[in-house]
């Protein structure tokens, strides 16, 4: 069985709005694919209400610009299975599918500490453990020592290596470096119309030029 779950490839999936994506998400993507050994890490936007995404910003416009920031590295793939919604998804329903067309996979969900804090709020949480490891990143002001983080810690906290010996229930904590980018503090630049962004990448912040996008 060891021998099975060892040969199996290692997906690792990262949500968010991407809105937009921007440099902090690909050094994140980055940071975990080398230190986790992943075979792939798939950016899965996740579907957002019309009240709460950006005016005049589709999913389909997000999901270009994740296709335009990681179309150089090899690695890293568009998930759409969250845009084709017309409602928002729970992650635990959306891992479900995803074991489905992949069952020879083992998934890993990557979250930040912010989430893992609140982690047993999410919807159905014990079963996106039971479909997925979880890979947790830092994030400022957040740590293991609060909220919902320090029991999961205890019952699920394993080493990296478990990522390639079992095939779901475990949390990898990483020690990652802050990955300073804000998509509100982009969006808000963008707004003022300033031009020297470096926290896009440049054919994303081209794209978002060319349509118009986050404009006041």
């Amino acid at each position: 069985m060891s021998n099975q779950l060892k040969s199996s490839p290692l997906i690792g999936i990262l949500g968010g709005t991407f809105d937009p994506v921007h440099q902090g998400h690909l050094a994140c993507g980055r940071y975990v694919l080398e230190h986790c050994q992943l075979d792939q890490l798939q950016f899965m936007p996740c579907h957002l209400p019309p009240h709460r995404a950006s005016p005049g910003v589709s999913a389909k416009q997000r999901a270009a610009m994740v296709e335009l920031a990681i179309a150089n590295e090899p690695k890293m793939q568009l998930q759409p299975l969250e845009l084709n919604r017309d409602s928002p998804s729970y992650t635990a329903d959306s891992l479900a599918l995803l074991k489905q067309r992949m069952p020879a996979s083992t998934l890993a969900f990557v979250i930040g500490m912010d989430s893992l804090c609140y982690f047993k709020q999410w919807h159905n949480w014990q079963q996106i453990l039971m479909l997925s490891h979880l890979i947790v990143c830092q994030r400022p002001g957040y740590s293991g020592q609060q909220g919902d983080a320090p029991a999961l810690l205890a019952e699920f906290g394993a080493a990296v290596e478990t990522l390639h010996q079992a095939e779901h229930g475990s949390i990898i904590e990483l020690n990652n470096p802050d990955f300073a980018a804000s998509a509100t503090a982009i969006r808000a630049a963008l707004a003022k119309n300033q031009q020297n962004i470096t926290a896009v990448a440049p054919p994303v912040l081209n794209y978002i030029k060319q349509h118009r996008l986050y404009q006041s």
